[in-house]
């Protein structure tokens, strides 16, 4: 599928609201234009889909993973349903499988699927641990991994100068060897520390 990306108002209003900050964007460059991908980000802020997302479309157009709380946001709620977010539900126990399958179907069609491992925003500002949704997602696509860190975006809108850093793409091999769920994290961890990794 081409990565060409396609208008989307969404978008265009995030990326335009991150320069009005003077974000500073690293690594753009390194987002592959077509094929399946995963864009993986740290997550500090409500601002960071805003920060993140709206550069990221110049490369390409990604489908985002958001929790269901989001959907019934007033106007942006409609918007997002709009482009296709997939809302999952972060409190069901066991995980929310079913919207996992569906991001992984994205996968599976080509698309860039985008989403945040920790599964919610950190209140230190220091990363937290990957969920192993993300584990289960790189498992059974075989999708590359763009990391990708937001520096300073809590502090929004109150700073000047944001970053949003965008690392090499790269590729976690499964090991058929050994038991499938136990790898799910394991490939969680491996992302986080990628995204670490960027400064």
């Amino acid at each position: 599928m081409s990565g060409k990306p396609t208008p989307n108002l969404l978008e265009f209003i995030f990326r335009v609201f991150s320069r009005c900050f003077g974000t500073k964007v690293i690594g753009l460059e390194n987002i592959p234009t077509s094929g399946p991908l995963i864009l993986a980000c740290n997550h500090v802020s409500n601002f960071d889909p805003i920060v993140m997302g709206g550069f990221a479309a110049k490369r390409r157009h990604s489908i985002y993973m958001a929790k269901k709380e989001v959907a019934s946001w007033p106007v942006l709620g409609k918007l997002f349903k709009h482009y296709g977010y997939i809302f999952i539900d972060r409190k069901r126990k066991g995980g929310d499988l079913h919207s996992l399958k569906e991001a992984l179907k994205v996968l599976k069609n080509g698309e860039s699927l985008a989403l945040f491992p920790e599964g919610t925003r950190s209140k230190t500002g220091k990363m937290g641990k990957a969920k192993a949704g993300i584990g289960f997602l790189v498992y059974h696509s075989g999708a590359p991994i763009v990391p990708i860190r937001v520096i300073d975006t809590n502090k929004l809108p109150f700073t000047w100068g944001p970053k949003v850093i965008f690392g090499k793409a790269f590729n976690v091999k499964a090991d058929e060897t050994r038991p499938v769920k136990e790898q799910y994290q394991e490939f969680a961890d491996k992302v986080m520390n990628e995204i670490k990794k960027l400064k």
